[in-house]
C-alpha cells in the first residue's frame, strides 16, 4: 500500500472509451509529504495564517487514575508551559516548564522541585494541535517524515513519523478523508515521575471544532496500546486564543517573586 503502480501498462489501439476505463481503473497517484501537510493545513485553517497565534489556554475535565479532575493548560509559542490539575476546584498539583527547565509545585504551593522530566513538558509545547501544526514542524527544527500507510479501524492512514530537535519520536495518523489527525503514538512513560515504565501510548483526537475559524479537537483518550488498557481522557471546556499570561505564571514562585 506504501508504494503501488501498475504491473504493466502496455496498450495498443484502444478507443477512447476503452482507455478512459483503463486510466480509472489504475491507482490513485502516491501522496507525498508535502501534499499531506497542505491538506492538513487548510482542513485546520482554512486558509486563515497561524503565525500570529503566540499563546493558547485550554480548561479541561479529566479522568486520570481513576480520579475525576479539572485542569488548566497555558502554552506559548516560545515553549513554556504550565498545567495546574484541580480536585473539587482546588489547586492540587502544578507542572511547568519555563523555557530552560521544569517545576512542580505540591498542593501546599510551599517549595517548587525541579522537575526532572521537564523535556516531556517541553515535547507538549511542540507537538501538532495546540499553537503549532503540521506545517510548522520542520521551520521549528523538527524532522517530519512520511512513513506510509497502516489501516486502524477501517481506515487507511497516512502515517508520519515527527522527530524533536532533542531525538524524541513520535507518530502522527492523518485520516485520509478529512485531512485531521485522529491519532498520536510514540513509546514514553505515561505519568514518568510516578511510574517510569515506558510503554507504547496512544493518543485518539476527536469532536474537532471551529474555534475563531481553526480546528480544534475537543476531546482524546490516552490508552496503553500493549494491554489495551485506558489511561486517561480529556474533554476541553473552553479554548481560548491568544489570551494575555503574566510572565510570572511560567516561573517557580521563589523566581517569580
Amino acid at each position: 500500500m506504501r508504494n503501488r503502480r501498475s504491473d504493466g501498462l502496455c496498450i495498443v489501439f484502444l478507443g477512447l472509451a476503452g482507455l478512459t476505463a483503463a486510466a480509472g481503473a489504475l491507482p490513485a497517484p502516491p501522496v507525498d509529504l508535502d501534499q499531506i501537510v497542505a491538506n492538513n493545513q487548510r482542513a485546520v485553517t482554512h486558509g486563515q495564517d497561524t503565525s500570529g497565534i503566540e499563546t493558547l489556554e485550554l480548561s479541561l475535565a479529566m479522568q486520570d487514575g481513576g480520579q475525576d479532575l479539572d485542569a488548566d493548560y497555558k502554552v506559548t509559542r516560545d515553549g513554556r508551559m504550565r498545567i495546574d490539575i484541580l480536585k473539587g476546584g482546588k489547586r492540587v498539583y502544578t507542572e511547568a516548564y519555563d523555557g530552560h527547565q521544569g517545576w512542580d509545585l505540591g498542593k501546599d504551593g510551599s517549595t517548587p522541585v525541579v522537575d526532572p522530566h521537564s523535556a516531556a513538558l517541553w515535547h507538549g509545547t511542540q507537538f501538532p494541535g495546540n499553537i503549532f501544526n503540521l506545517k510548522d514542524m520542520r521551520s521549528n527544527g523538527h524532522t517530519l517524515e512520511y512513513a506510509g500507510r497502516e489501516r486502524l479501524d477501517g481506515i487507511d492512514y497516512y502515517v508520519l513519523k515527527l522527530k524533536l530537535s532533542d531525538g524524541f519520536e513520535s507518530y502522527r495518523y492523518v485520516n485520509p478523508d478529512t485531512w485531521m489527525i485522529d491519532r498520536g503514538r510514540d513509546f514514553r512513560a505515561f505519568h514518568p515521575a510516578l511510574d517510569g515504565h515506558e510503554t507504547w501510548v496512544e493518543t485518539d483526537w476527536s469532536d474537532y471544532r471551529p474555534v475563531e475559524g481553526l480546528q480544534y479537537a475537543f476531546a482524546s483518550v490516552n490508552k496503553d496500546i500493549v494491554s489495551g488498557k485506558e489511561l486517561a481522557h480529556q474533554q476541553v471546556k473552553s479554548l481560548k486564543i491568544n489570551p494575555k499570561f503574566d510572565p510570572a505564571v511560567f516561573l517557580p514562585p521563589k523566581a517569580a517573586q
